[in-house]
């Protein structure tokens, strides 16, 4: 045992010596080479680079994707606005209303994309004014679809009874579950109705789910609908159309700076009027932007 152990021992040092020697001769092989001189005296920190534009407007939105689909349904509008303008427009988007409007009011942010009863309470709470308003087939108004397979025996609400589901978490995020155009058929707790559900602010991946028969049938904005199923081979049906709500409006701090918010709303208000505008628009589903006063957005909720 000694001897084999004494024997392993020389072979191992005979083959470290090799190793050494061929990396020394391996780096012997560049000494006649003219040697490359490098200056680091133009060099740039890249995290020093700034864009061409030399203001940064942040602009929140509620989650309504994910954040994959979330960059592609917004690019074109961001793009837009920052090619037509010397700010750099960005997306932030948030899962939490209650958080983006913290942004906002903390001026952590600039402009908010935000729903009629959280806008409410940061104009109530902040003097969160609106700046426009988008318009979505000649009107200010959208509906939420409830979605199927187009196989499924799914036709009405009553059919949802003893399926799976999956809302919008916007709703959770308030503290209800059920949205009021199924409070009449879901007559007490959800759990007693349906076989199981979930949360979510990913529309996109309730239409995936739906494909592929993860979840009987779901909740989504019609506008989530056009942008990524209406002209599609997806095969899927609407079994239900809420009633009309209004749609998110854009909105700005108080105390904004007033030629921020001037040019800011300069740039929505036009948008329609150039071919790159009603392009970005088209891709996001929007006629146009349009003023509306705080008061009447208000009364109209009501």
């Amino acid at each position: 045992m000694k001897n084999t152990l004494k024997y392993n021992k020389y072979l191992i040092v005979l083959l470290l010596f090799f190793i050494s020697l061929s990396v020394t001769v391996s780096s012997g092989c560049f000494e006649n080479e003219d040697i490359v001189k490098v200056s680091f005296e133009d060099t740039e920190i890249l995290n020093e680079v700034k864009s061409n534009n030399s203001v940064s407007f942040k602009v929140g939105v509620y989650s309504m994707y994910s954040p994959r689909t979330a960059i592609d349904y917004y690019e074109d509008f961001f793009e837009y606005l920052s090619e037509s303008s010397d700010t750099d427009f960005e997306l932030v988007q948030r899962d939490d209303p209650a958080e983006l409007l913290y942004l906002l009011e903390s001026n952590r942010l600039d402009a908010l994309f935000i729903r009629g009863d959280d806008y409410r309470k940061g104009h109530d709470e902040f003097g969160m004014e609106i700046i426009s308003i988008p318009v979505l087939h000649g009107d200010i108004y959208y509906n939420s679809y409830v979605i199927a397979h187009s196989d499924s025996d799914i036709s009405s609400i009553e059919d949802l009874r003893g399926k799976s589901f999956a809302f919008n978490s916007f709703r959770f995020t308030h503290g209800s579950i059920v949205p009021e155009y199924m409070a009449d058929t879901v007559d007490g707790s959800p759990d007693d109705f349906f076989s199981s559900y979930i949360f979510s602010n990913s529309q996109d991946n309730f239409i995936d789910m739906i494909s592929q028969g993860s979840i009987d049938a779901a909740e989504v904005d019609c506008v989530v609908w056009e942008y990524l199923v209406e002209d599609s081979l997806l095969e899927l049906k609407i079994v239900y159309r809420s009633s009309p709500q209004l749609v998110p409006v854009i909105a700005v701090h108080p105390d904004i700076d007033v030629g921020a918010k001037e040019e800011f709303s300069k740039l929505l208000l036009s948008m329609h009027k150039s071919p790159k505008g009603r392009e970005a628009l088209g891709n996001m589903g929007y006629d146009m932007f349009i003023k509306i006063d705080d008061d009447m957005y208000i009364n109209e909720m009501i």
